[in-house]
């Protein structure tokens, strides 16, 4: 019998990280590999959550630990961000759409990374080129998560080929663009609601710099307003994160889809180099319009700023 394979996304997994790893897995079984299952490296978020109930997906296994895993990584190719242990992994591939991370196979690998808006798109492409067509389901699976990345293809990392992956899976899914508002209502919602520290970790991740880790979580809501009066309390939950988990800084991303634009919450050391290269800090944060993608705005500017371990702070 051959040993199972989990396609898993990132730690703190969000729709695309979660749904990808459904569908692709699914896309394995349909190509022979029966041994081949989805799995998560973390809790659903509300967002997600919704799109599993209305599509009628069951929830995936939850990874905690990596040792001795077959594993497909999807969404994600940094030590930091993957299911604990991951050294300890065999990866058999890489399916993504971020920078080039810190993961090294001991040998070689199949790892495809495109600049897209969303992991959903290369798994969608899979399918056509493998000659499937998705069923109901996982056209749903992969039509929220590129919805979910790409704001609803308002984000500036949307690119052609998610705009017309979306268009050809929409028909199949038998939903349209209003089921994406939905989803990203439920996903503001859920973040006004939440606890400091589960809002800072809902969509959470850690990059490694030559200067040290810095950690980065994004909150989306349709009128940032909402956190105003809760700002002292997230601002302490993001202290006492930095400190548990050893980081340089820490930054909250909280963005406004209503107005195309995000503010930057910080907290750390560092202040002076993140000042030089993403700009002036007031009351401990900077407001950036036209900012909705930590992959593709905030992130390179984080990489120019923390690049050089030996630069003064």
């Amino acid at each position: 019998m051959e040993p199972t394979v989990y396609v898993v996304g990132h730690r703190n997994p969000d729709t695309d990280s979660v749904c990808s790893a459904i569908a692709f897995a699914e896309l394995k079984q349909r190509l022979g590999h029966g041994n081949v299952l989805p799995a998560r490296a973390g809790e659903l978020n509300a967002e997600t959550a919704f799109v599993l109930r209305h599509f009628g997906v069951p929830e995936p296994e939850c990874l905690e630990d990596a040792t001795g895993r077959d594993l497909i990584l999807v969404d994600h190719n940094e030590r930091a961000q993957a299911v604990a242990n991951i050294e300890h992994a065999n990866i058999l591939e890489i399916w993504e759409h971020h920078r080039l991370g810190d993961l090294r196979p001991s040998g070689p690998i199949v790892f495809h990374c495109e600049p897209v808006g969303a992991t959903a798109t290369l798994v969608g492409e899979q399918y056509y080129l493998h000659g499937i067509e998705p069923s109901r389901a996982m056209a749903g699976m992969l039509l929220a998560a590129i919805w979910s990345d790409t704001v609803n293809l308002r984000s500036p990392t949307t690119s052609d080929k998610d705009r017309n992956m979306a268009a050809r899976l929409e028909g199949l899914a038998g939903v349209d663009a209003g089921f994406g508002e939905q989803m990203l209502q439920r996903k503001a919602d859920s973040a006004a609601q939440r606890s400091a520290d589960d809002l800072i970790r809902e969509d959470y991740k850690a990059f490694e710099f030559a200067a040290g880790r810095v950690g980065v979580g994004q909150v989306e809501l349709v009128d940032a307003g909402v956190l105003a009066t809760r700002e002292q309390e997230i601002r302490e939950a993001m202290r006492a994160l930095r400190e548990s988990a050893g980081l340089l800084q820490i930054i909250l991303m909280v963005t406004d889809v209503t107005a195309g634009a995000s503010d930057l919450w910080v907290e750390g050391d560092g202040l002076e180099r993140f000042e030089r290269c993403v700009g002036p800090l007031r009351h401990g944060r900077v407001h950036m319009p036209g900012f909705m993608s930590r992959k593709k705005q905030l992130l390179p500017l984080l990489d120019r700023a923390f690049s050089d371990a030996d630069a003064p702070a």
